[in-house]
């Protein structure tokens, strides 16, 4: 998932999707025209002042959105799972893992504690109205953020996957019968009702004239339901791949090009005679960048011959690079880092050859032919992201 990032908190990075805003500015204006007017919330009838409060209160609710998923990320690192970021989109939040959990106990804690975080500000949210004047500002954005945190910790708690509730459910039956694959598709099969149930709310909803809610009721569900299967055949993958090393299946080939090469040189003597779209950089013995097609296909004819690689490679700003003894799981969480399509394979520092997507991706095709890839508990497998957070 794309994102922009805002910044850094206890190591983990902070970024926001572009769907972001579609949501902000729906939850601001819905709070503004009809949640701040009503006299029972707040009694200032100031127009502004409901737009400025409906603002504020749309910045709080992605704040609570993010303590949530901070709280997924910190439990996962005391558990030894790397917690590289969360990125706020259109559903909420995300919390980007590297690392299946490695224990049922594991993954219960990880899930858990989100809703129990959202709960807790919801409680802090109410004792704050509570003390606050009655018909005031205070009370009225306090009231709506101890609404909407116990509201966000309940959904989260419904048993489908990928939703907190769904993980607890997996961590449950993966503890009983010992198989991680057994448990996720348990739980993605509820998820999967779960979004069936969203997808009937939501045609109620339109056909009793709520289009717009009824549409985002029908988003969620066809979210939910996607996320379900993507995490069932990311079991599978992870599953079929396991004991394959980069290694095993790298196609070993050491060329690479000097950042002097320039990109006509590139284009005539790698990219067509070699039927290429990417080769390595290396400046004395150390990989410095790669260059692809879609880095040098916009420079224009005439400059080909005077334009260096240097200047157009990516990798610039640190390259993601991987050994050949990591496992292909692990290669494909590389790969989707940076949703790249290749990736260099280094050993001490010497360049190997690149292992790419559709690689790692006929090799589990392959075994999954042939019957190969038995169950474990233990799942050693990569998960791109943990629970979402829905808003």
């Amino acid at each position: 998932m794309r994102s922009y990032r805002l910044f850094r908190i206890a190591g983990v990075d902070v970024g926001v999707h572009p769907s972001w805003l579609v949501v902000f500015g729906l939850v601001t204006w819905s709070l503004a025209t009809q949640y701040y007017p009503d006299p029972r919330v707040l009694t200032d009838r100031d127009p502004t002042l409901h737009w400025v409060l409906g603002a504020i209160s749309a910045v709080l609710l992605f704040a609570a959105v993010l303590v949530h998923e901070l709280a997924h990320s910190l439990v996962a690192r005391a558990q030894g799972l790397d917690a590289r970021s969360i990125t706020l989109f259109i559903f909420g939040g995300v919390s980007n893992l590297g690392g299946e959990s490695p224990r049922p106990r594991v993954e219960f804690l990880t899930a858990i504690v989100g809703p129990l975080s959202s709960f807790l500000l919801g409680g802090l949210a109410f004792l704050g109205a509570v003390a606050a004047p009655r018909g005031s500002a205070p009370e009225a954005v306090l009231s709506y953020l101890a609404t909407i945190n116990v509201l966000l910790g309940a959904f989260n708690l419904i048993p489908g996957f990928p939703l907190d509730g769904g993980r607890v459910l997996r961590s449950i039956v993966w503890q009983a019968t010992g198989s991680l694959r057994r448990s996720t598709e348990v739980a993605a099969t509820a998820g999967t009702l779960v979004a069936y149930g969203f997808f009937i709310w939501g045609f109620v909803r339109v056909m009793d004239g709520d289009l717009l809610g009824g549409l985002w009721i029908a988003a969620i569900g066809w979210f939910l339901q996607s996320a379900a299967g993507a995490s069932v055949q990311q079991v599978r993958i992870d599953e079929a791949l396991r004991g394959t090393r980069v290694g095993d299946i790298l196609r070993r080939d050491e060329t690479t090009v000097s950042p002097t090469t320039t990109v006509a040189e590139l284009i005539e003597q790698h990219f067509l005679p070699r039927n290429r779209r990417a080769i390595p950089v290396a400046e004395d013995g150390r990989l410095v960048g790669i260059a692809t097609l879609g880095d040098i296909k916009d420079v224009p004819p005439e400059r080909r011959a005077t334009t260096t690689v240097a200047s157009e490679m990516g990798g610039r700003d640190g390259l993601v690079t991987i050994g050949p003894l990591a496992s292909l799981s692990q290669a494909l969480e590389a790969l989707g880092r940076g949703d790249y399509e290749q990736v260099p394979v280094v050993d001490g520092g010497r360049y190997l050859g690149m292992l790419s997507r559709g690689d790692v991706l006929r090799q589990f095709q392959l075994r999954a032919e042939l019957g190969l890839g038995a169950e474990s508990g233990s799942g050693d497998g990569t998960a791109r992201t943990a629970a979402p957070t829905g808003s």
